[in-house]
């Protein structure tokens, strides 16, 4: 049901469950995560997915994040560095089923359209498949992010909208 690895025009998307079992490729996750993670990188981000300035165990983070959801690296294509990462955190909805699209990037990769790229990727690896509804929250003082949804087909869901955060939804699949 769900694509955790699919490659891009620019980006390549893989689960990043065999890495995190693996010593030495978990050490270079770290090391790659433990650069993503800044602040304003977080400073968007919903309290569960806060990596405070005090506790800065990203063995616990990526572990945490590995148990809640499907987490997926996204790395660069011609380097293969990680630049962000891509959660599926399966909602509460069975048929079709939910899944909340979550994703995160480096600073140094904002503003370069890896964001639109990547979401347009994933519904077209659920277009192919089973009928699955995603769902992407996003916080009011983020447009940014609204925008790249609405660029892969979602709209903004009136009904599960609060005053703090827009819900965008998008059908996939036959």
């Amino acid at each position: 049901m769900t694509p955790q690895t699919f490659e891009t025009e620019r980006l390549s998307i893989h689960d990043w469950g065999p890495a995190l079992a693996d010593p030495k490729k978990r050490i270079a996750l770290k090391t790659a995560f433990a650069a993503i993670l800044t602040p304003p990188v977080l400073k968007p981000l919903p309290p569960p997915l806060q990596l405070s300035a005090v506790d800065r165990d990203l063995d616990r983070w990526m572990d945490d994040r590995a148990a809640e959801a499907l987490c997926s690296t996204v790395a660069l294509r011609a380097s293969q560095k990680v630049v962000g990462l891509l959660i599926l955190a399966p909602g509460a909805t069975a048929a079709p089923p939910d899944l909340h699209v979550g994703y995160l990037f480096s600073e140094s990769a904002w503003g370069r359209g890896y964001a639109s790229e990547l979401v347009v990727g994933l519904v077209q690896s659920f277009d192919a498949g089973d009928p699955v509804r995603l769902i992407g929250g996003v916080a009011r003082e983020n447009p940014a992010s609204a925008r790249v949804l609405e660029k892969a087909g979602f709209h903004r869901d009136t009904h599960l909208s609060d005053g703090e955060t827009d819900i965008f939804v998008r059908s996939t699949g036959s």
